[in-house]
């Protein structure tokens, strides 16, 4: 199965919108090699080597001057289709940087709420059967949530990968693994180090608060 009906059959559905769109990035692509100059990557003898495409500075929110190519705007051109190219890619980054960065803003924020639930359970020396119940819920309900943002993260980050080597790939171009550095190092979504901290932290309070509301059920049968 293809990479790109990959990302389709396994992102998560209301999240749609925020993932990268490597459909259309790869549409970009191919609309520079439906022009015979480019189709085969040989070199025309008499005009020599095509132009080389700069990569952009990721540092800036939009590049100047670019602008997408949809699929109504064929690009033939490899300037200009690797301008159409780099202006999509960061745009399509910056969506799932920021999106990213909200789910683990309210993941935190959820799992400061679970603990102060249940610093407040444990200091009232009260079973409150209730409440234990719903905080061991809340527990479970925070690790699926950050499930699902490692898989966002993981299937964007694949993304990005691998469309910046079919550019690569299919302009002759090495530019691959300097795009990538640069992504990883401007964009907290790619390495997602807060992310996997944030799960370790999750699971330990999980692992907290099950044993606490086990000591309590059995405390309440005794």
């Amino acid at each position: 199965m293809k990479f790109g009906q990959k990302l389709l059959q396994m992102r998560i559905p209301d999240w749609a919108k925020f993932y990268i769109d490597y459909q259309e990035l790869k549409y970009i692509l191919k609309s520079h090699l439906s022009n015979p100059e480019h189709s085969d990557g040989e070199v025309d003898e008499e005009k020599g080597p095509g132009p080389q495409a700069d990569v952009p500075d990721l540092k800036v929110s939009k590049l100047s001057g670019m602008q997408k190519c949809g699929k109504n705007q064929p690009s033939r051109d490899l300037a200009a289709m690797s301008q159409a190219f780099f202006t999509m890619l960061e745009d399509e980054i910056n969506v799932a940087e920021a999106f990213y960065k909200k789910q683990l803003q309210s993941i935190q924020a959820q799992l400061n709420k679970a603990k102060i639930i249940y610093h407040n359970i444990n200091d009232n020396n009260s079973q409150q059967p209730a409440r234990i119940k719903a905080l061991n819920a809340l527990a479970h309900h925070l690790i699926h949530d950050i499930q699902m943002l490692v898989s966002f993260v993981e299937l964007n980050r694949i993304a990005v990968r691998k469309i910046t080597k079919k550019y690569s790939k299919m302009t002759s171009q090495p530019v691959e693994k300097q795009v990538v550095r640069e992504v990883e190092r401007l964009r907290t979504f790619m390495k997602a180090l807060d992310l996997y901290r944030l799960r370790d932290e999750a699971e330990q309070f999980l692992m907290k608060q099950s044993k606490f509301a086990y000591r309590n059920a059995y405390t309440a049968v005794v």
